[in-house]
């Protein structure tokens, strides 16, 4: 079945590349040149003459090092180089951003944080901390947001709250991905990548001039397959003494993997220069993400039962997504689903005013399954689907007064309705005949939500060089949701949570808020700028999704932020070594954490609380060296220091100590690259290196060395050739060079009755192959 929609995919592939011919290369240096899509939506776009990358990270066309803020911006050579194909790969390189894979009791998405702030539970009640956009569209879920790099232009990650610019959950920052827009000079490429686990992928892409000189489409898509690199057993089989029946009468006693990969996404663009000063971008996208439950080991059972299916194998466990005592199973997958349409106008009202309006109507939709215990034992099993529809409208007028003010004001609105559904099995075994049921139900669930708001931001030009800039949103949001809890056999309300079915939370979630951004920068010399920042942001609240009575069925606040930044941006040595370096301190309150423990007069929960104040500290440097022509280096290092200053009675009594740091937050990361052209007589290859270090962190808020990750050293390495005048190109790649064995995330339930806790194993050395062509 699997290879059946990989060779339908792959004729949709085949037609791109039949309607299309050509892409040019840049060269390499610090940046590359701006593209027409890079020149966004200033009434005054900048010259890029001195070839550096634009960004409008402040709602107008600027350079890199002439935004004061801190921001990465990489470009889609830059990606290429690095081998940087998913939302997951682009941290490695950025300062104190941390992307990581989901464990697979949250189903098809990210973990994204930014200075110790984010979100890794998929739960459409509780919001991202670090806003995910592509193409100006805000993702409101992580939820399926291991986007695949799909024909980008270039990716921008803002750190620090976003709250008067980015706007809705930025506190932490924000990630935006921009593809490439159809440019009436034809054009595309094809290009195909077999690696280990019997990868395949292909992308292609091509440009259509539909009317010359007035309408164009750009037709994109991806295909990705890969087998899994964890293997699952039937415990039963290989271990036949144990009391458990075997399942699975072949030799090798296989049931499966986990960790396979079946990808397939497309995306059309239009765009249309309807009149002098009038364009309308139109773009559709469609992907399916197919793919296994990500890879666990079995860490830590909390009893010598639990403990004997860790299986001291490294790229092994016994999942049988099974429970024998009630009868239930799940398929192990990972599904994600998603579509979208946005249309985008922009018209230029006079010179110095222009108009955009961003319209967007998404929905995604999955299926997941996860297998607590992995084992055989059915300790815990759930099958969740969810889907989400989404409507936004944002509306900006972008002006000028002379060469004195630059001032954006808009509003945005957001509509989101979500369901979560499935069946969830939470129970114990003390032997191999002996389980104890905990909680048994279906669940039907339905979140509603809505926000609106209003924002102004304005750059005063005090003077040569000298400019200050203010910003300020208002946000109004509200959010309701409506339980369901039944029981999977009888259909009537489901034993110890029945309590909630039928129950909708009151009050609802709701919350107003004022945010603002203040900024002063000083160019002092064409070389060097510097800049000071005091903003704010927050993530909104919401209702606790997993209570086990309808007391428990309670609002939490949303946290705020007030952050504190300096930096400085600087091209020296003839534009030959670039250093980028900022220091922040924020004012964390509120702090959301999970906690689990008594509550509200009963013995269970699984509840967000807002658990106190944190004061974060950290500084981030940044640097690109070009010593010659054709050789190139960047790295990036960056510190964090997390430390609570209160905490609120709830997050004392979960447990929580002073001495705890926030979740997926840790204290130094650091990346080096380098790559060389190697002019030959055939053509000229280009060998690349990464190496990207980070240090430990914790993924629990109740930190403990069951959800402790450790350190890990990363180095990739590829090899690029270009003939001569030829538009093919090849390379080969390894990652993990050194086949460096290690966890991205932990899953700890190993004090609640499941009792276990199971690591997310990191991806062992691959090798590929890339052959590409332009045209």
């Amino acid at each position: 079945m699997r290879f059946h929609r990989f060779m339908l995919g792959a004729s949709a592939l085949a037609f791109i590349l039949s309607v299309g011919p050509a892409l040019a290369a840049y060269p390499q240096g610090i940046a590359e040149p701006a593209t027409p899509d890079q020149a966004a939506t200033a009434p005054q776009d900048v010259s890029s003459t001195d070839n550096d990358i634009v960004v409008t990270a402040l709602f107008r066309s600027q350079r890199l090092q002439d935004t004061p803020i801190a921001i990465t911006a990489l470009d889609a050579r830059a990606l290429e180089a690095r081998g940087q194909a998913s939302v997951t790969d682009i941290a490695a390189s950025a300062p104190n951003v941390t992307i990581q894979q989901s464990s697979s009791g949250f189903g098809n998405a990210a973990a994204i944080s930014i200075r110790g702030i984010g979100q890794y539970d998929t739960n459409f009640a509780l919001e991202p901390g670090v806003g995910v956009y592509i193409d100006d569209v805000y993702y409101p879920t992580i939820f399926g947001s291991a986007f695949d790099l799909l024909d980008l232009s270039r990716v921008e990650i803002l750190r620090g709250p976003q709250g008067t610019l980015a706007g809705k959950n930025s506190i932490g920052g924000a990630i935006k991905l921009y593809s490439k827009k159809p440019d009436g000079e034809g054009g595309g490429f094809v290009e195909a990548v077999y690696g280990r686990f019997n990868r395949i992928d292909l992308r292609a892409a091509a440009n259509i001039t539909l009317v010359p000189d007035a309408l164009f489409v750009r037709i994109s898509g991806a295909l990705k397959n890969r087998d899994g690199y964890v293997t699952r057993y039937d415990y039963g089989c290989r271990n036949p003494a144990s009391g458990y029946p075997a399942n699975r009468s072949t030799n090798d006693c296989r049931l499966g993997t986990e960790g396979g990969q079946d990808y397939q996404g497309i995306r059309a663009a239009l765009r249309w220069l309807a009149a002098p000063g009038l364009e309308i971008n139109v773009i559709g996208d469609y992907s399916k993400d197919d793919s296994e439950p990500s890879a666990s080991r079995l860490i830590a059972g909390a009893t010598p039962f639990k403990q004997q299916f860790a299986t001291g194998e490294k790229f092994v466990n016994y999942s049988s997504y099974v429970v024998p005592s009630v009868g239930f199973s799940a398929p192990p997958q990972s599904l994600a689903k998603s579509h979208g349409i946005s249309g985008t106008i922009d018209y230029e009202l006079s010179p110095h005013i222009k108009l955009t309006s961003i319209t967007a109507y998404r929905k995604t939709t999955g299926a997941y399954s996860n297998d607590g215990d992995l084992s055989p034992a059915g300790g815990s099993l759930t099958i969740a689907t969810q889907r989400f529809a989404t409507f936004t409208q944002e509306l900006r007028l972008n002006g000028s007064f002379g060469d004195v003010v630059d001032y954006t004001v808009g509003g945005y609105y957001f509509r989101g309705r979500g369901f979560l559904g499935g069946r969830n099995h939470v129970g114990t075994d003390v032997s191999a005949d002996t389980h104890i049921t905990v909680v048994d139900f279906v669940q039907g669930d339905n979140i509603n939500s809505s926000s609106k708001s209003a924002f102004l931001h304005s750059v005063f030009h005090l003077a040569d060089g000298l400019n200050a800039s203010a910003g300020v949103r208002y946000t109004d949001e509200k959010k309701t949701y409506a339980f369901r809890r039944v029981d999977p056999v009888t259909g009537g309300p489901a034993a110890l949570v029945g309590g909630l079915d039928g129950v909708t939370a009151n009050p609802p979630y709701t919350n107003s808020r004022w945010d603002y951004r203040l900024n002063v920068d000083y160019r002092w010399s064409p070389d060097l700028l510097t800049y000071a920042t005091v903003s704010t942001g927050f993530k909104g609240g919401g209702i606790n999704p997993r209570p086990f009575t309808p007391a428990q069925a309670a609002p939490f606040q949303p946290e705020t932020l007030t952050a504190y930044e300096i930096g400085a941006k600087s091209d020296l040595l003839d534009r030959r070594l670039r250093l980028n370096l900022s220091a922040f301190f924020n004012d964390y309150r509120a702090i959301q954490i999970t906690t689990f423990g008594p509550y509200a007069g009963f013995p269970l929960s699984a509840r967000p609380e807002n658990a106190g104040r944190a004061h974060v500290k950290g500084i981030e440097l940044e640097t690109t060296i070009v010593p010659t022509d054709g050789f190139a280096i960047d790295g990036s290092v960056s510190y964090l220091d997390f430390k609570y200053k209160a905490l609120t009675a709830g997050a004392l009594a979960a447990g929580i100590t002073r001495d705890m740091v926030n979740s997926f937050t840790p204290k130094w990361k650091a990346s080096l690259g380098a790559q060389y052209e190697i002019a030959s007589a055939v053509g000229t290859f280009t060998p690349r290196l990464d190496v990207n270090y980070q240090s430990s962190f914790f993924t629990n808020a109740l930190n403990a060395a069951t959800n402790h990750v450790s350190n890990y050293t990363i180095m990739n390495g590829r090899i690029a050739f270009r003939p001569d005048n030829s538009s093919w190109e090849a390379a080969v790649a390894v990652t993990n060079l050194a086949n460096k064995y290690y966890y991205v995330n932990i899953f700890d339930n190993l004090t609640q009755p499941a009792g276990t806790a199971a690591g997310t194993v990191g991806r062992p050395r691959e090798w590929s192959v890339m052959l590409k062509r332009t045209f």
